[in-house]
Parts: structure tokens; sequence; C-alpha cells
């Protein structure tokens, strides 16, 4: 008998679109345990910063922070909380381990931003809160207006207060 061609079924295809599922946002550390292990309590602030000279590095930065802007003279003009509340923030800023930090949406290399917080004096402060005081728009997230104001300070400051001078001097009314 003769033999024929054998048929051509259809070939296996490939899917090109792979199934998505939700990852579920549960704890790992309870799920994988050995992969994701707890943090111990007693574990360093801010991912791991952890001492300078016996003292934690979180405390040193903060004392320094706290120098340079000299903060008992701003909490004499200000109310503390306020001024507690920037001294965190660069903080928190400053011992960030991310390799860029987001500013006003625009991502910086984190070195920039811990820099110029690290180099705010009193009257940056002070032209932060002067700023803030103003601002009568609504800020849905302060955290981020901070950060923005604080780290456009330095660079923005002395603008300010010239175009407020030639405003009351030689401006309209």
């Amino acid at each position: 008998p003769e033999q024929a061609e054998p048929e051509q079924e259809n070939p296996a295809q490939l899917n090109t679109n792979p199934l998505k599922t939700k990852k579920s946002k549960k704890d790992k550390s309870i799920t994988y345990p050995s992969i994701y292990p707890a943090e111990p309590e007693d574990a360093p602030p801010f991912g791991g910063i952890d001492e300078i000279d016996g003292n934690s590095a979180v405390a040193v930065y903060r004392d320094i922070i706290k120098e340079n802007i000299e903060y008992e003279a701003l909490c004499s003009q200000f109310d503390p909380e306020r001024v507690d509340e920037i001294v965190e923030l660069m903080l928190e800023t400053v011992c960030s381990t991310a390799k860029y930090i987001k500013v006003g949406g625009e991502k910086f290399p984190a070195e920039l931003v811990k820099s110029r917080l690290m180099k705010m004096g009193q009257f940056h402060i002070e032209y932060v809160f002067d700023r803030i005081d103003k601002n009568t728009t609504k800020v849905y997230n302060i955290r981020a207006y901070l950060l923005k104001t604080l780290f456009s300070a330095p660079s923005t400051m002395g603008h300010y207060y010239t175009a407020e001078v030639n405003h009351d001097f030689y401006g309209g009314e």
C-alpha cells in the first residue's frame, strides 16, 4: 500500500502572555522565616547605620544637624515641635541608605541631597518656616513638600529675599 503524507496538526502555540497574578502583600518573614528573617528588636535604625566611636550614628547626625541649624535659637523663635519635625525629616533623609532620593518628583543622587541638608543653617530653616507660613495652597504630602522646601532653600533663599526687597522698595502696591 502507498504511504500517505502525514497530516499536519495545529502546531503547539506559545503563550506569549504569561499569567499575571497578584502577589500577596502579607509579611514574608512569617511565610518564609529562613529567607526573610525578622529584624531583631535591637536592630539599628535607618537600615543598618550603626555606631561611630561608641555612639549611635543616628544620634551623632542628630547632634550635628541641631548644631548646624542652631537648634536652641530656633526653638526660642518657633514652636519646638515644628523644629523637631524638621530635624527628624533631615535626619531620616541623611541616614537613608537609598542610592537616590526623590525630591519634588525628581530623583537626585542621595549624596547630593544629604550634602545639601548637612549644610543647612538657622537662616535656611527660618526661610523654610516663612515659606510654609505664607503658603495658602493645599499641601497633600507635607513630608514631600517640606523636603523639597529644605532641599531648595540654599539655592532660592537669596533670590527670594532680593525679590522681596525690590518689591518693597521699588514695586507697586
